[in-house]
């Protein structure tokens, strides 16, 4: 267990700091808007299909490369040495759809220029389909986060994997709240614009 909390503490951190770095290459401006990105006008197979994957948000070199980076950061222990296997890849697989979220969602979380209350679609240009109270990338991602487990449950029979998943979204969830109230009520993080 304590393995899990550590991995857990150490990938929202890494989400924290990027969502912070993106807030500082992106400041008001979501969704890579005025940055001087690559933004394929190419409508080829492969530029539809990133697009359609994006829920139709439009490709840029930002975060084709970002995403990329993520990929690659979360594949790194296999570089290292740990065993590539069905079991291992798949907790890896599912990490990354949870962390696209926990990302993203730190970028308002954190972004003076985004504030919590405003944590709506008509706020929100670049997401554009929403249910309930999120962008639908956000469930369809934490759905995809357990079924990439599905396979591995199933060959090494072990439901230890849907334990691992549900602890991570809790920890995850529960971090998270900290966060956002600490900058809401100690930061006061939606009145950074305001103060002089």
């Amino acid at each position: 267990m304590s393995a899990i909390i550590i991995t857990n503490i150490y990938l929202f951190v890494l989400a924290g700091v990027l969502a912070i770095l993106e807030i500082q290459i992106e400041g008001k401006h979501g969704w890579a808007e005025n940055l001087p990105t690559w933004r394929p006008k190419n409508k080829n197979w492969f530029i539809k299909f990133y697009t359609k994957l994006m829920s139709d948000r439009e490709p840029t070199g930002y975060h084709m490369t970002m995403f990329s980076f993520v990929l690659l950061i979360l594949h790194l222990p296999y570089v290292f040495g740990l065993p590539f296997n069905l079991f291992d890849w798949s907790m890896t697989v599912s990490f990354f759809f949870i962390f696209v979220i926990l990302w993203d969602y730190l970028w308002f979380v954190l972004n003076p220029h985004h504030p919590l209350k405003k944590f709506k679609q008509e706020h929100i240009w670049w997401h554009k389909k929403w249910f309930w109270l999120a962008p639908s990338d956000y469930y369809i991602s934490i759905i995809l986060s357990l079924l990439v487990l599905l396979p591995a449950v199933y060959h090494y029979q072990s439901s230890w994997l849907i334990e691992w998943w549900a602890t991570n979204i809790i920890l995850f969830a529960f971090e998270t709240l900290i966060v956002a109230l600490f900058t809401i009520y100690v930061l006061d993080i939606d009145n950074w614009n305001n103060k002089k």
